[in-house]
C-alpha cells in the first residue's frame, strides 16, 4: 500500500537542491525522493551490522586475534 508522507519545516536550500539532483538525473522531484528514502531504507543501521558482527563472533570456533595471526602469518609466508 502507498502512503503520502509530508515534510515540515524543511529548509528551502535543501529542496532546491534535491530538486536540482533529481533534474540531473532526469527523474521528477517525487521519484528521485521515492528512490532516496528507499536506498536509505535499505542500508542497515549501526546497531544492525553490531548485531551481525556479535552473531558471527560468537559462532566462530577461533578467537578473532588468532584469525589475525594466522592472516599475518600466511601473509608473511607468501602463501594467499
Amino acid at each position: 500500500m502507498a502512503v503520502t508522507i509530508q515534510i515540515r519545516d524543511l529548509d528551502e536550500s535543501v529542496r532546491d537542491r534535491l530538486k536540482a539532483r533529481a533534474a540531473r538525473d532526469g527523474e521528477s522531484f517525487n521519484t528521485y525522493l521515492k528512490r532516496l528514502l528507499a536506498r536509505e531504507a535499505e542500508k542497515p543501521t549501526q546497531q544492525e551490522v553490531f548485531a551481525r558482527v556479535r552473531a558471527r563472533s560468537e559462532t566462530s570456533s577461533m578467537p578473532s586475534a588468532d584469525l589475525i595471526r594466522a592472516e599475518r602469518d600466511a601473509h608473511d609466508s607468501g602463501r594467499p
